[in-house]
């Protein structure tokens, strides 16, 4: 792509510190458009989207991302969106191609395995606990940066969030509820002492000023980061979740009820791999929440 072709292209708006325009090709299929002056990485074509980048005439790199198929209509916008967004606070300009080939990449990752598909309810609700965690008691506790970096169960990490000398596993359930999940013995089965964190959330109506919903706390503590690299962290671990801001997640609504927290110790009631034969592999279990006062830490 070279000058002539941003005839049918629009620059997503002035403040933006690249050069990316959004529009449709000359085979009228929408594209989104990056100018750089450094060559970006390395980007594959996918069953979505095809890239294709190159040297224009004036020196500089041409980068597109065209739309394939119109039936992935709705996650092409939703990546446009993304990258215009996460890219905005971009400081060094040499870097944006950059970071947009990583962005793009790790877009590639998550679709491969979810398939653009919406998250279940159980995932909806059980990530809003893990950001209201985070939100609340963690990044009071030990800062944005350390807290943000400290999440590792979007990863498909047995606990939630590790720090030094202590781990944190979040579980979100209903006021009413008498027991949680355990989704794995290694959940709860570490050497070192950690936290078991029950986040109570009960369903809202949709008219609710106080309503919680995933797009609204993602955005909420997003907007509230200072450091641009815990900004990109956190969308980025979202993003390997399988979270993207679509509208779809400005429901189910919540509220938040309380947060109890539980040491878990070596005396904590749950399964040990040492207690368990051999030939049970894994094993899923409810813990009861009435049995495990005697750990409560903190409502």
């Amino acid at each position: 792509m070279d000058n002539a072709d941003l005839n049918s292209l629009k620059r997503v708006d002035e403040t933006h510190p690249l050069d990316l325009y959004i529009g449709i090709d000359n085979l009228s299929r929408q594209t989104l458009f990056l100018i750089s002056d450094t060559e970006p990485g390395v980007m594959t074509s996918s069953q979505i989207m095809s890239v294709s980048m190159g040297e224009r005439k004036d020196s500089r790199w041409g980068i597109s991302f065209t739309l394939l198929d119109n039936k992935y209509n709705d996650i092409f916008n939703c990546f446009c969106n993304d990258i215009i967004e996460s890219s905005r606070s971009i400081k060094d300009i040499r870097l944006g191609s950059v970071f947009i080939a990583n962005r793009y990449n790790n877009w590639q990752q998550m679709l491969s395995k979810s398939r653009g598909e919406l998250l279940s309810i159980n995932s909806i609700k059980g990530l809003i606990g893990e950001i209201l965690f985070l939100k609340e008691y963690l990044i009071p506790l030990y800062g944005q940066d350390l807290a943000v970096n400290s999440w590792i169960g979007p990863d498909r990490a047995d606990q939630d969030f590790v720090c030094e000398n202590i781990w944190y596993e979040v579980k979100a359930t209903d006021s009413g509820s008498e027991s949680v999940s355990i989704a794995s013995i290694e959940q709860l089965d570490i050497p070192t002492d950690g936290e078991l964190a029950i986040v109570y959330l009960d369903k809202t109506s949709e008219t609710d000023g106080t309503k919680i919903t995933l797009n609204r706390i993602y955005q909420e503590v997003r907007d509230s980061l200072i450091s641009e690299d815990s900004k990109n962290r956190l969308s980025e671990i979202l993003l390997n979740f399988g979270y993207y801001i679509r509208k779809e997640y400005d429901e189910p609504a919540y509220k938040l009820s309380k947060i109890n927290r539980y040491k878990v110790d070596k005396d904590f009631p749950s399964m040990r791999r040492q207690n368990i034969p051999n030939a049970i592999v894994n094993s899923k279990y409810q813990l009861s929440v009435s049995y495990i006062g005697k750990w409560l830490i903190e409502k």
